[in-house]
């Protein structure tokens, strides 16, 4: 999935709505939501999700096979 394409849609379908109820249930959502990841987290432990985070932005990730043959080499598998 797009993730940048899906929130432009989104944006795009926000921008046309009309519908009061819809557009309070997604205020309310959003307050809802908002920060919800770090409750009870450190704040070391957000340090590391938002570097996390960061690489993954910039692409700096590995793939399921690339972590899977590392560890057949480092373990003789």
């Amino acid at each position: 999935m797009d993730i940048q394409l899906e929130k432009y849609k989104l944006l795009e379908w926000l921008i046309g709505l009309k519908d009061e109820v819809v557009i309070s249930k997604i205020k309310d959502l959003k307050e809802n939501t908002e920060g919800e990841w770090s409750k009870g987290v450190s704040d070391i432990e957000k340090l590391f999700v938002e570097a996390g985070l960061k690489d993954i932005d910039e692409g700096n990730t590995f793939s399921h096979d690339q972590i899977l043959n590392e560890i057949s080499k480092m373990y003789n598998l």
